[in-house]
């Protein structure tokens, strides 16, 4: 009983799907609650003349009357302000710290399905989905046992205790199962995080079969971004209807009855406010073909992937890359001992690999608990450098032993903690020590935050050469290099300053106006990702030996753009330039830094933020909050005199 979406005609890649889809149901986090409103999702001032509070729970705020009218039937009727009031009197302090989105989110979920007669025991007991929305795997995950089966029966009680006093008829369910079970995991299974912003998402969302009908795969079509309004209503898609249409499985006549039910707009009118939902293509499609997006980490491995649905979604995922025989190169590479990098279809998995990564797992959870950033840096540093490759004939006359490479995903994982913890311990190091008085630990940090923001954006880079649905996470990774490049020429200053310009200039080139316009042609795209690329690979040959420096993970690194110095089963991504070859030998590379390297390091996080920009635009449109900041960077570092 699947459904699907499929293209009502072929459409190039950037290109808006959907129109702004309105949510079924929201909940803010727990942490936005008093920042911001709970009916449009908007941040409240922190000076706002009207505090507009609900007088009864005091646990949600709105920033304008609108809202608050808008909000206050549902925030009431569905049974979330009775919740508030039991769950902060009645529940215990272990209880009080655990997140309850999920819980209100499916309590308002509730009311708006039972307002528009989208709910009974028949359909929800026959055809495992709720209003449209799937609800399958909930008898497993029950019959499992475990933590999330402990969440599903505990919070559904809590919805039913809030629920009580405005039920006005009780849908009773076979097999032990309740309607509130049945909303919980439904939630669970099909909300959102909405991220409007580089922070932590603001809330979840649960939207109606023209978004929760999108099917999921590992080398997706698509990606989607939100849209709050009113006051971002120029974000919006202007296409007059959608450019996909369902495609039912066997699905039951209550799922078309959700649909028909949609199309006629009782979600927008009830969720007036609520953050909407966009889905933009990011591949070319045909007509007729399905559009899939994705639920979950691409830069897992395969057997990671399959685990990670599973356990939260319970299906097991059928799509292409996943049963591609044999495997694809992204997945070759990413699971494969360095030994067996010259024949990676021959590669066996190290059973050591696993105890590796469970350390790994257990390092970053510990350090992450005690906030020691720089703690975390030290002991993945020091797993890394027991593990990372060397010279691997002098490795193979030693005892067998998992040898990665910087294409593994432990690597690529311990990339992503470790640019991030060097440059949280450099930002604390900097508000803690105002006065200066350790700007060489700082330099350190900073440096550090920089070369390993570096290695991941061009690992990530390398695989999306191979596989084009890694663009979105590219977008977001050289987003982040570039600032944290731009933290470290702020260290340096001096000289750097008077060449911003030039280096703005010198990428004139790349930014190209396709992005502006609603459709970019794939060969086009290619190209331009392509003259991008070279830019990175010639000036990271520059300045890399020195950022490296004293990084024994890094040094063994020699390029962190272009890989094919590990062995001829890599990818050839570019064509080296003589200069770059000889750059690439490390025969020429000098590991202090030189005036050369200094323009080269801006040049650097310049390339890095605009090819950002440019994919942002690609994959979620001009007016993203990504290419608004990579934007708002561009224009800081051009202003700087």
């Amino acid at each position: 009983m699947a459904m699907g979406m499929r293209a009502r005609e072929s459409v190039n890649m950037s290109e808006d799907l959907t129109q702004a889809i309105a949510p079924y149901a929201t909940a803010l986090h727990d942490a936005s609650l008093q920042s911001h409103c709970s009916s449009c999702f908007h941040r409240i001032p922190a000076q706002s003349p009207h505090d507009m509070s609900c007088t009864m729970c005091g646990s949600v705020r709105y920033c304008c009357s609108d809202c608050l009218i808008s909000d206050c039937e549902v925030h009431s009727s569905s049974g979330e302000c009775c919740f508030f009031v039991k769950h902060l009197r009645e529940a215990s302090p272990s209880t009080l710290t655990e997140e309850t989105s999920d819980i209100r989110a499916a309590l308002r979920l509730l009311y708006s399905l039972e307002t528009r007669g989208l709910v009974s025991s028949d359909s929800v007991s026959s055809s495992n989905r709720i209003g449209g929305l799937s609800a399958s795997g909930i008898r497993e995950v029950l019959e499992e046992g475990g933590e999330i089966a402990e969440g599903v029966l505990e919070g559904s009680l809590l919805m039913l205790s809030a629920r009580k006093s405005r039920m006005k008829n009780y849908v009773g369910l076979s097999n032990g199962l309740t309607i509130e079970k049945v909303a919980l995991w439904a939630v669970m299974t099909n909300s959102v995080e909405v991220q409007i912003s580089e922070e932590q998402s603001l809330g979840i969302a649960v939207y109606g079969p023209s978004f929760s009908w999108f099917n999921h795969s590992c080398c997706p079509s698509a990606s989607y971004r939100f849209v709050l309004v009113p006051q971002n209503e120029g974000c919006t898609s202007n296409k007059p209807e959608s450019c996909v249409v369902p495609v039912s499985k066997g699905a039951a006549p209550d799922a078309w009855h959700a649909w028909q039910n949609e199309e006629a707009g009782f979600a927008h009118a009830q969720c007036k406010y609520g953050p909407r939902v966009v889905v933009r293509c990011t591949k070319p499609i045909n007509k007729g073909d399905e559009v899939f997006i994705t639920y979950i980490d691409l830069l897992q491995t395969r057997e990671a992937r399959l685990s990670d649905l599973w356990s939260k979604y319970k299906f097991i995922c059928s799509c292409e890359r996943c049963t591609a025989l044999p495997k694809p190169y992204v997945d070759l590479i990413l699971n494969c001992d360095a030994r067996n990098l010259k024949s990676p279809h021959n590669a066996v998995t190290d059973p050591a690999i696993e105890d590796l990564d469970n350390n790994l797992q257990q390092a970053i959870s510990e350090y992450s608990f005690l906030d020691d950033s720089k703690a975390c840096c030290d002991v993945i540093e020091s797993m890394l450098s027991e593990n990372l490759m060397n010279d691997l004939q002098q490795e193979e006359l030693s005892p067998r032993k998992y040898i990665l490479h910087p294409l593994h995903h432990i690597s690529v994982s311990s990339f992503m903690i470790l640019a991030s913890a060097y440059r949280c311990s450099a930002f604390k190091s900097s508000t803690d020590n105002l006065h200066g008085e350790n700007c060489d630990f700082i330099f350190r940090m900073t440096k550090a935050a920089a070369a390993y923001s570096i290695v991941l954006a061009g690992a990530t880079h390398h695989l999306f050469l191979s596989e084009c649905s890694f663009v979105t996470l590219l977008s977001h990774f050289l987003l982040s290099t570039g600032q944290s490049i731009l933290d470290f020429a702020e260290c340096i200053k001096g000289e750097t300053r008077k060449n911003m310009p030039e280096a703005i200039f010198s990428f004139a080139s790349c930014s190209t106006n396709s992005a502006k316009h609603d459709s970019v042609r794939y060969n086009q795209f290619r190209s331009t990702c392509e003259k991008f690329g070279k830019h990175l690979l010639s000036l990271s040959l520059q300045c890399w030996p020195f950022l490296a420096q004293g990084l024994p993970c890094l040094e063994k690194i020699k390029n962190p753009i272009d890989f094919s110095w590990l062995g001829p089963a890599i990818f050839q991504a570019f064509q080296l330039s003589e200069e770059d070859s000889f750059n690439l030998s490390g025969k020429h590379a000098p590991a202090t830094l030189i005036e050369q390297q200094k323009e080269c390091i801006l040049s650097l996080a310049v390339c890095c933020i605009t090819y950002s920009k440019y994919l942002a635009s690609i994959c979620y449109g001009p007016e993203h909050y990504l290419a608004n900041r990579a934007k708002d960077l561009l224009e800081c570092i051009n202003h700087v005199q």
